[in-house]
């Protein structure tokens, strides 16, 4: 049976053999969930205590697909409160006609018009696999390759 998941659970990923990080889910996203990826690597075999860990600073903010959560890859460790200074990000989207970017919310709905000078400082809304995450994670650690296409990852 695939797991269940709420706003707010934390995460196992795993980065190298015996070393997890966590992540919290920041929204869902029905198929897809925003991530809040933390830097602090913990022992796999004993995570310790959940609420000592740091969740103030994330490295990654990243919209991916559920199903490393649904498939247990990445089990639910617990559920805390999402920080409140973890901003849903919003974004831009070309809208035909009237030939205009506008304000896109995580979840898809518009939003106001936006001026060009605006537009050019918002990114466009993208999702990444669980495999980049976990990419992502390796190189952050020195465990493998950092490719540019992490650094859109990146808080």
């Amino acid at each position: 049976m695939l797991a269940k998941y709420h706003k707010g659970d934390l995460l196992s990923i795993p980065v190298t053999e015996g070393r997890i990080a966590m992540a919290q889910i920041v929204e869902k996203l029905g198929g897809n969930v925003l991530l809040a990826v933390y830097p602090e690597l913990l022992d796999a075999t004993a995570p310790g205590d959940l609420a000592s860990v740091e969740l103030d600073e994330p490295i990654f903010l990243v919209e991916t697909m559920d199903q490393n959560i649904r498939e247990r890859v990445w089990p639910v460790a617990g559920n805390r409160e999402v920080p409140r200074d973890i901003k849903v990000p919003v974004y831009k989207v070309w809208v035909e006609p009237p030939g205009e970017y506008r304000v896109q919310h995580i979840d898809g709905t518009l939003g106001a018009p936006l001026s060009p000078e605006e537009a050019s400082r918002m990114k466009h809304q993208k999702s990444y696999s669980p495999a980049v995450v976990e990419a992502a994670l390796r190189g952050f650690h020195g465990h493998g390759p950092w490719h540019r296409t992490y650094d859109e990852l990146t808080v």
